[in-house]
């Protein structure tokens, strides 16, 4: 997960229920090139009953659940804990990485 560590930071900080992110400020931010396997959805996201991947353990840690867009490479994050309450135009966030 320590790859991934720097990415888990920059989630917990963020004030937004969701987070939209290019693969490029992903790279910018973990300081490392993505595999190409981040290019299937799977990557980002477990199947069920599989083992948890580093990625996988980080944003579980980050409190936030992935929701890739493979062509255009992007990713948004959705924080699991639903239950917290913003105002509607706080629900969408480009980052600025």
């Amino acid at each position: 997960m320590a790859k991934y560590a720097p990415l888990t930071s920059y989630l917990r900080r963020q004030n937004r229920a969701e987070v939209t992110l290019t693969f490029r400020d992903i790279e910018r931010i973990v300081s490392g090139i993505l595999p190409k396997a981040a290019t299937t959805e799977r990557w980002w996201r477990p199947e069920s009953g599989a083992t948890m991947m580093p990625q996988h353990l980080a944003l579980v840690d980050a409190g936030f659940i992935a929701e890739p867009q493979i062509r255009t490479e992007t990713v948004r994050f959705v924080r699991a804990d639903a239950s917290r309450s913003e105002g509607p135009d706080a629900r969408r966030e480009t980052a600025d990485v």
